[in-house]
């Protein structure tokens, strides 16, 4: 390989572990620094926790069942989602999603067991649930016993209709689901006094902190976790966990929008009436003895004169932060920005077009392992003139590489003079030495995409490739180290070295095609340099076997298909590669009888 090649190889490295050190700046180090942030807020919250009282905690089936035997809740079954709703304090408390599931094996059984079980009631260890509550100075609605006055389950043709009485006060509640995520409470609260009164209707979500949102375990990475939501015109208002822990409340008056709380894949939402007036809150509490987080909206107080009455819809999504679905709220009904939920980063703009672009490819493919392969080849097609640039330039370099050597030995003592020396034989010949880390740029893009799309898209979660590949969002789960599973033991649990050791089979297969790629070049005239270019494949396999499936299998994908064309330009040009060298080697060295 020539010195410009090296340099251009070396530059790509440096790119490569820059882009790393980026993310672990911006995503690593914060989320362990929240980690150790939180560990000392739970010391601190102890006090304030004790001073609370504690509720007893159940498990989420004995509440819902207890519930459902005694009257006080009501079965949801709709297309997306089931469980039920309380009506104690008309909670939307237990949601579960079809079709979403907690682990791979689950999600092949289909075992409803094991569903994402998202939204739970307060009285439990996981409590995430949401209130439509109406507030007069001294009662409130969150926590009265509603009536229920429709019969059979919430469905999708079937709503469920809810009743409230109290002194001066009559309130009538629809809850209607619609076939994905979305449950719609319409109320008309009536004033049944002599005098007028003033209430204001509060839309909450409300989450039990667990340890698992604030330490950020490894498959949450990368994807903001917490408050966010569209207030007004200001879009991706964000508190992670750990903020709202820290006491960085948010209290702001908008017009529209949405608030959330959201992990990487499932998100509760507020949506308000766009034309609303609202003041968007986030904050975390002592709650029920535990330090909860809330996000939602409180509309602007309503007088009701006497014998009128006021009719409000809020709206509540719960569920899997599917892009298709997200559009159809954002487009069709108005949700501003939904799509906007799911976490494209700081680089959305590149990001969120790919995503695009890759579902439309498996829409037309059907399958998005394969439409993984044929965006390869439309990303080789798209860059290949400045890849042919590239090769055609490292075969002028190749060709060059006798001169490049005499130059070098007759100025060895005069380095000036030597570039100087090589300046003008590339100017004489029309040799860019440039013109091989063009290429680099567009593609560190892509990586970086890919990476990330894998990483944060639901799409992505749990959908198989081929063979032993059942989810290409998570690493290959074979190992060499255990011989690919023929031996009883996880190498990936070892301590501290775990992730070096799950080295599996496609991981393996891009440090072949690696060695493949070296084998069109020539190895450095440096010893040193050449030992390091051999390690280099080994390195990028070990780096390689912690990324997504579908990272690792494009990568490979797009090697063979470089090979191929840097093959066939460098034998167009002249250049006898190291491959043709090891086949001349091993078929031609023998002279024919005479």
């Amino acid at each position: 390989m020539e010195q410009q090649d090296q340099r251009n190889l070396l530059l790509a490295l440096a790119l490569c572990f820059g882009l790393f050190m980026i993310y672990n700046i911006f995503v690593l180090d914060p989320q362990q620094k929240a980690a150790q942030a939180a560990r000392q807020q739970a010391t601190a919250n102890a006090v304030e926790q004790a001073a609370s009282p504690t509720p007893t905690i159940r498990p989420r089936e004995e509440i819902v069942t207890a519930g459902l035997a005694s009257g006080q809740r009501a079965v949801v079954d709709a297309p997306s989602v089931e469980g039920s709703i309380s009506l104690l304090g008309s909670r939307i408390d237990d949601v579960s999603l079809k079709n979403f599931y907690e682990t791979i094996g689950d999600k092949e059984a289909k075992n409803p067991v094991g569903e994402i079980k998202l939204l739970a009631p307060a009285e439990s260890e996981r409590a995430f649930y949401a209130t439509v509550a109406w507030t007069t100075p001294s009662t409130t609605t969150d926590d009265v016993l509603w009536t229920q006055t429709s019969t059979g389950p919430l469905t999708f043709d079937n709503p469920l209709k809810l009743s409230y009485t109290a002194a001066a006060v009559h309130i009538d509640r629809t809850i209607t689901v619609d076939g994905d995520y979305m449950f719609t409470v319409a109320d008309i609260v009536a004033n049944t006094g002599a005098t007028p009164i003033t209430l204001t209707q509060k839309t909450q979500l409300r989450q039990r902190q667990t340890p698992d949102l604030v330490t950020t375990p490894h498959q949450e990475q990368g994807a903001h976790r917490g408050a966010l939501g569209v207030y007004g015109t200001d879009k991706n208002q964000m508190k992670n966990y750990h903020d709202l822990t820290q006491g960085q409340a948010v209290s702001r008056a908008v017009t529209g929008g949405w608030n959330s709380l959201t992990t990487k894949y499932w998100m509760a939402a507020a949506v308000p009436e766009q034309g609303e007036t609202v003041t968007m809150v986030a904050r975390s509490e002592a709650l029920n003895g535990a330090i909860t987080y809330s996000a939602g909206y409180d509309l602007s107080p309503y007088e009701i004169q006497p014998g009128q009455s006021i009719t409000k819809t809020a709206r509540i999504f719960a569920g899997a932060k599917k892009l298709s679905v997200l559009e159809r709220y954002e487009n069709k009904e108005g949700v501003p920005s939904f799509t906007d939920a799911i976490d494209w980063s700081f680089m959305f703009f590149i990001t969120k077009p790919f995503f695009y672009f890759l579902m439309l490819l498996q829409g037309w493919v059907g399958y998005f392992g394969i439409a993984i392969l044929v965006l390869t080849v439309v990303v080789k097609t798209l860059f290949f003139p400045l890849q042919y640039n590239m090769y055609k330039s490292m075969s002028k370099m190749r060709l060059l590489q006798p001169e490049m050597k005499s130059i070098q030995e007759r100025f060895a003592a005069d380095p000036q003079r030597m570039r100087t020396e090589q300046a003008n034989l590339f100017k004489r010949e029309k040799v860019n030495p440039v013109a091989g880390c063009l290429p680099l740029i567009p593609t560190m893009f892509v990586f970086y995409a890919l990476f990330h799309v894998l990483n944060v898209t639901i799409e992505m979660r749990h959908t198989p490739f081929v063979g032993w590949i059942r989810d290409m969002s998570a690493a290959d789960p074979t190992s060499i180290f255990n011989l690919f599973g023929l031996i009883p033991w996880e190498p990936r649990s070892v301590p501290l070295i775990g992730g070096l050791l799950g080295i599996g089979v496609w991981p393996i297969l891009y440090g072949i095609t690696m060695v493949g790629l070296q084998g069109l070049s020539a190895p450095p005239a440096d010893p040193m340099q050449k030992a390091i270019m051999k390690w280099i494949p080994l390195l990028f396999t070990v780096l390689f076997a912690g990324f997504a499936a579908g990272l690792v299998i494009y990568y490979v994908w797009s090697n063979l298909i470089s090979i191929l064309q840097q093959y066939i330009i460098m034998r167009r040009t002249g250049v006898e590669t190291e491959f043709d060298k090891w086949m001349k080697k091993r078929f031609g060295g023998a002279k024919k009888p005479a």
